[in-house]
């Protein structure tokens, strides 16, 4: 079996997508450059805020996070996860989806989570998958 480096990137999202976006693809080329083939991104990757706010950009969330990833796996010839970002279910939900694409921008998997949670978080911040 053939052996390959895979790259696990971290980050702390926020509520701007372009801006996680653009740090996003700094980390992938720094794993890509340090010799990684396979690059993931984790979960809330192009935003992490509101709930309300997350439903109402889904849309745009989604286009462009499936957008960034074809072109990062395209341009760097990588395998790329991308980890759950919201894709719109309906005017009032989202589904947290990963997408897999490999180095053609092929999309190879797509994943929605099914195991749904609701938390109340000491900070303030509420989460309802659910």
């Amino acid at each position: 079996m053939k052996s390959y480096l895979a790259a696990a990137i971290q980050m702390t999202s926020t509520p701007e997508l372009e801006n996680n976006l653009a740090e996003a693809e700094d980390l992938v080329e720094l794993a890509v450059h340090r010799g990684a083939a396979l690059v993931t991104l984790p979960e809330n990757f192009p935003f992490l805020g509101k709930e309300e706010d997350k439903v109402a950009q889904a849309e745009a969330i989604a286009t462009r996070s499936e957008k960034f990833l074809k072109t990062m796996a395209q341009r760097f010839q990588i395998t790329i996860l991308g980890g759950g970002f919201p894709v719109p279910v309906d005017s009032t939900k989202v589904s947290n989806t990963a997408l897999l694409i490999d180095p053609s921008g092929t999309e190879l998997a797509r994943y929605q989570k099914v195991h749904l949670f609701d938390v109340n978080l000491p900070d303030g911040n509420t989460y309802r998958e659910s």
